[in-house]
């Protein structure tokens, strides 16, 4: 019996470990350059310069490469030409802005978290 609570015991203490080391809150899984506001939708636009196929899988393409428009980047983000990490969500039908349908049409995303790389 003993035995059997000692394996129970440890087994737990081995999963609860992994766990824990693949999940780091302060990990950013992309990045970018912060472009400058869209004159479309006066929503700022940014160029992933990483993991652009990570991207597509999760908002789609876009009509330029690599570039999308960043609904939800904070404010102290946007600023023309600065690096960023950041990750993103697929911007829901509710949390799309309005455009013109003057300039190029890109892609919307959802900017969950960034920081100035």
């Amino acid at each position: 019996m003993k035995t059997n609570l000692f394996v129970s015991i440890l087994i737990i203490l081995l999963f609860s470990n992994c766990h824990k080391e693949n999940k780091d809150p302060k990990a950013y899984l992309f990045q970018a350059e912060v472009l400058g506001s869209n004159p479309d939708c006066g929503v700022f636009s940014i160029k992933f310069t990483s993991e652009l196929d990570k991207v597509k899988m999760i908002v789609g393409n876009t009509t330029l490469d690599g570039i999308y428009i960043a609904k939800n980047l904070p404010i102290e983000l946007q600023q023309s030409g600065i690096k960023i990490k950041l990750d993103i969500r697929k911007i829901q039908d509710s949390e799309l802005g309005i455009c013109t349908d003057k300039g190029p049409s890109n892609t919307w995303l959802f900017v969950t978290k960034a920081v100035k790389e």
